[in-house]
């Protein structure tokens, strides 16, 4: 085996871990703002962030990590 084909295996291996990575903290993050929202808390969160919750609530945040996640596996 080579080192060439030994390194992309590696960076394959590590792509497949960062998208689902990026679903898992997707899951993550829904769960933590539907719980602040159920005790009727303030969402604190970075303006990215805030700007698609403003637009799509806790849905659009879920889904751009999920989408995220998907692209990163394919």
């Amino acid at each position: 085996m080579n080192l060439p084909s030994l390194l992309e295996k590696q960076t394959q291996l590590w792509i497949v871990i960062i998208g689902i990575a990026f679903m898992g903290y997707g899951i993550y993050f829904f769960l933590d703002l539907q719980s602040i929202e159920n005790n009727h808390g303030i969402v604190h969160m970075k303006k990215v962030f805030l700007l698609i919750y403003n637009i799509g609530g806790k849905y659009a945040i879920l889904a751009l990590f999920e989408i995220l996640g998907i692209i990163a596996l394919i």
